[in-house]
């Protein structure tokens, strides 16, 4: 195989001889990079017979030929972006700097999201965090084309072997009314008195719908009329408040409940909303994104369960 033109000039050959040339001097340039006179002249040596030309006119005062000036310039500029980007990469896996890009399901994101990027953001307050709102879809199509890094949200399903899905935990799931519904002044509901109940549905290409769907099918032989299909969870609320229906959502939006509302929970069956972290299966993650992973591992719990 034939071998490249630089294969055999090395690193510490080129910083040789770029200390040589800045000191004037290899005893000093020696001194600079913290080694002996004479291995700064063995690797001058070796870099010259390499190139097979002389670089240094050794004398009293020491100069570089045109080729060596030539090769200094060169060492000089590559020497530089090579430590920036080794120091960068040092600082990033210091988590001293980096950026994190979050896709995160609406429900999640308005709920549960910010007191984590707060407390992210206290412990790594060099590192920058990106929330990008999203629907279920737009969450796994951000992680897919690495726009994001990590996406947070409902259970995706198994229709994506690209991405490697983590449960976090699991909240039941909640009715919300106006409290002049007829349901309000309840704690709880079972899911038959759900028939024919006007919808608003959250967030519908969801995959937990689904779950959902077949759980009030088959355990209380209720199937949800949807009369308005939303993605924002404040324009389901705004919904409730007009009259224009219900809505399921897990108990932890109750943080962004108008005053007017009311959650009211639903059993026989139990429904429940979990919550996973998505990201690329064979992609590593950035020493910021791992941070923030393991951060929401110990944090994003939901509050104490309610019936």
């Amino acid at each position: 195989m034939t071998r490249a033109p630089a294969e055999e000039i090395s690193l510490q050959q080129l910083r040789a001889l770029a200390a040589v040339a800045e000191t004037g001097s290899f005893t000093l340039a020696a001194e600079a990079l913290q080694l002996t006179q004479p291995a700064i002249s063995h690797l001058i040596k070796r870099l010259e017979e390499e190139l097979a030309q002389p670089l240094v006119v050794r004398g009293r005062r020491i100069r570089m030929t045109n080729a060596g000036q030539m090769m200094v310039d060169t060492a000089v500029r590559a020497l530089r972006l090579i430590d920036d980007s080794v120091g960068a990469c040092r600082s990033q896996s210091q988590l001293r700097e980096g950026r994190i890009v979050l896709a995160v399901g609406h429900l999640t994101a308005g709920a549960l999201l910010p007191p984590l990027l707060g407390r992210f953001s206290q412990t790594h307050p060099t590192l920058a965090a990106t929330l990008l709102d999203s629907t279920a879809e737009q969450m796994i199509s951000r992680v897919l084309s690495q726009e994001a890094d990590l996406g947070f949200g409902s259970d995706i399903g198994q229709k994506h072997s690209e991405l490697a899905t983590e449960p976090l935990f699991t909240e039941r799931m909640a009715l919300f009314v106006r409290d002049d519904h007829p349901l309000a002044q309840h704690e709880t509901v079972e899911a038959r008195r759900l028939e024919g109940l006007p919808f608003i549905h959250v967030n519908p290409d969801a995959n937990v719908w689904r779950a959902v769907s077949r759980q009030l099918a088959s355990v209380a032989n209720v199937y949800p009329q949807v009369v308005h299909h939303v993605s924002m969870l404040s324009t389901a609320f705004g919904l409730i408040q007009a009259g224009a229906g219900v809505a399921l959502a897990p108990r932890y939006v109750e943080v962004l409940m108008p005053g007017n509302l009311r959650a009211v929970g639903v059993t026989r069956p139990v429904l429940e909303y979990p919550v996973v972290a998505i990201r690329l299966a064979k992609h590593p993650l950035s020493p910021a994104a791992m941070a923030f992973l393991a951060m929401a591992r110990q944090h994003m719990k939901p509050r104490a369960q309610k019936p």
